[in-house]
């Protein structure tokens, strides 16, 4: 059944009490209709009837041991609600905007600054095509429309994005009762067609590099291409994150950073770039605790250098469709064009799965040609044919 029980307006306004407090009072009515004996002081009351406290997104939803307090839908800012038995089971109410506040705050500790960014705009762009609905109302064909909808507006990439970081994100709300199941499991999730990565050849890098004028930018690019690592690695990287006496770079999370995996790993220098970064570590004239930093010091920015990049690759003329991301492509291709296996790649590369790396894995027939010409040395076969 359903029961409301009406707070003073004195209570509410007592700037002493917290919201776990007006829950206490709830609390307390109902347990003295039911002839229950309760301590009287706060934290003993506070002890007896099990108050939690709750992110500032849901403070509207109170727990009190079997009993759930929210707010009544009567407009009644006085009034909470008290559900007991089956509808304890009924997940609340509230809309997407409210979930993606929710989320984005759960989503700030545990995600990356690129994951966060990718949330945001997949709420707002939900959002502006769906409308503000109840996030119980969101079904098969919403979702199918705002795919559509990104499909032409942007392209099916886009439309790709947005699904796995909507499912995600649902996924969480499942998981904290606000719906029953994830509606994104129900649709199929976008498929662009495949495109081979682009990547630099011997010539158009060297030509790139003629282009750069700064020393600085010009090293970036080279530990780019020979490590293979992302650009925000890259830019995190401090000089206590290379062990010159083991050649290696260590690849790791920390307060202000987190790679793309969650997972750190270590990246072997080969025998040129551990003499590129040797160097620049004597050379270095500023007292910063980054590899790659500005003149004053501090990190480089990933979208200064991105543009700063594009901008050198028109000046060379090549490909204008080549990026930074490419050099780390171009760092992969060209080891499996030496027959580097592919397991071997994605650890270097720091891929949680092989099916991320497979993308490379076009280049592997003419690899493969030569490994099985090997069979006819290993069997000496003769012509069969008999007279």
């Amino acid at each position: 059944m359903f029961d409301c029980v009406n707070i003073p307006v004195a209570l509410l306004k007592d700037a002493r009490l917290s919201l776990s407090d007006v829950q206490v009072y709830a609390a307390l009515v109902l347990l003295s209709g039911e002839s229950r004996k309760c301590s009287s002081t706060r934290d003993e009351i506070q002890k007896a009837s099990g108050v939690q406290r709750v992110s500032r997104h849901t403070q509207n939803l109170f727990v009190c041991g079997h009993i759930r307090i929210e707010k009544a839908g009567d407009g009644n800012r006085n009034t909470y609600a008290v559900l007991t038995g089956d509808e304890m089971n009924k997940p609340k109410q509230i809309t997407l905007e409210e979930f993606k506040n929710e989320f984005l705050e759960y989503s700030s500790g545990v995600h990356s600054r690129k994951t966060i960014r990718t949330h945001k705009t997949a709420f707002r762009e939900f959002i502006r095509v769906e409308g503000n609905r109840p996030l119980q109302s969101i079904g098969i064909r919403e979702i199918e429309h705002f795919l559509s909808k990104k499909k032409m507006e942007a392209s099916e990439w886009t439309a790709r994005k947005y699904y796995g970081s909507l499912a995600s994100a649902f996924e969480k709300a499942v998981h904290w009762e606000l719906i029953k199941e994830n509606p994104f499991r129900k649709v199929k999730k976008p498929k662009p067609p495949e495109v081979l990565p682009l990547f630099f050849s011997e010539d158009e890098f060297n030509t790139l590099l003629s282009s750069v004028q700064s020393r600085d930018f010009r090293e970036l690019c080279i530990t780019a291409l020979l490590s293979g690592l992302r650009l925000g690695e890259l830019l995190a990287l401090h000089w206590i994150d290379l062990d010159f006496t083991l050649k290696v770079i260590q690849v790791k999370n920390s307060e202000t950073f987190t790679t793309k995996s969650r997972k750190n790993r270590i990246v072997p220098m080969s025998d040129e770039l551990f003499r590129l970064l040797r160097e620049r570590k004597e050379n270095i004239r500023n007292e910063s605790a980054f590899v790659f930093h500005n003149k004053k010091g501090k990190p480089l920015k990933e979208q200064t250098i991105s543009q700063r990049f594009k901008k050198y690759v028109i000046d060379a003329g090549i490909n204008d469709k080549l990026h930074f991301h490419s050099l780390r492509h171009s760092f992969a291709t060209h080891l499996v064009k030496k027959g580097v296996p592919l397991f071997a790649i994605q650890k270097l590369l720091g891929h949680s799965t092989s099916k991320t790396t497979e993308i490379y894995s076009h280049l592997l027939p003419q690899q493969l040609h030569r490994e099985v010409n090997i069979l006819a040395g290993v069997f000496n076969l003769k012509d069969s044919n008999t007279n």
